[in-house]
């Protein structure tokens, strides 16, 4: 079977993968989709719906709504200066990086609704353009057939101290260590145990601890990953 000519970059919250995607995207010349930012925009739309997320399960008639308000909204994935993500041409970019949205992120995606939106779309994109996708299942469902899986991971104090700092920068001072470190550990958990599409490593995946490393060590690692991958096609 031919290989999908993707790099399947999975990993816990806050574990570098965007950062490290986006460079390597720039290095190799391929497309990156930033699925977490995918996930964002459509939580924080469905947010408006009124629908309890945090349940297990959903009920039929909330499942239909979900899927109605997909039909009848346009989502749109722009990666161009300023805008990355449209809702019916609203640029959605800078409030899916608020806090709050990460954390809705983590409830909406557990429903399987939601997930079967974004797999389509994400495989839409990408079609025959070689890309790098990161997420929680690009290499376990959106790409098994990839040709290069790596599972980035890290500690989660380390992850929170980044997400810390990362905050900081954007101007959000009200966030502490200490309840980022706690909302890490709670993501993870609910990431890990969901029933669809948990976080974990793909079978054939390459486990890469990103704690104590440069982005750019990271970055030459799986870009020595992926062309070594790509010569022995």
């Amino acid at each position: 079977m031919k290989k999908d000519q993707v790099i399947a970059l999975d990993g816990p919250s806050g574990s570098g993968k965007s950062t490290v995607a986006k460079m390597i995207a720039a290095k190799l010349g391929l497309i990156y989709i930033d699925t977490g930012a995918m996930f964002r925009a459509a939580a924080y739309a469905l947010q408006h719906t009124g629908i309890d997320f945090t349940k297990e399960k959903l009920e039929p008639a909330e499942n239909q709504l979900i899927e109605k308000f997909f039909h009848d909204h346009r989502f749109q994935f722009a990666p161009e200066p300023g805008v990355l993500i449209l809702l019916d041409n609203l640029n959605l970019t800078d409030v899916i990086r608020e806090h709050h949205v990460s954390r809705l992120a983590s409830q909406v995606s557990r429903h399987k609704v939601v997930r079967d939106f974004l797999k389509f779309w994400q495989r839409d994109i990408v079609k025959d353009r070689p890309a790098i996708l990161d997420g929680r299942d690009i290499g376990t469902v959106i790409f098994p057939n990839a040709v290069l899986k790596v599972f980035l991971t890290a500690s989660a104090e380390e992850r929170a101290h980044r997400r810390t700092e990362e905050l900081k920068v954007r101007g959000q001072t009200d966030v502490d260590f200490e309840t980022i470190l706690k909302d890490i550990k709670e993501r993870d958990y609910v990431d890990m145990n969901r029933e669809i599409a948990p976080l974990k490593k793909a079978e054939d995946g390459i486990e890469l601890d990103s704690t104590g490393k440069s982005i750019p060590q990271i970055v030459d690692e799986i870009v020595g990953m992926w062309n070594e991958r790509k010569g022995s096609l």
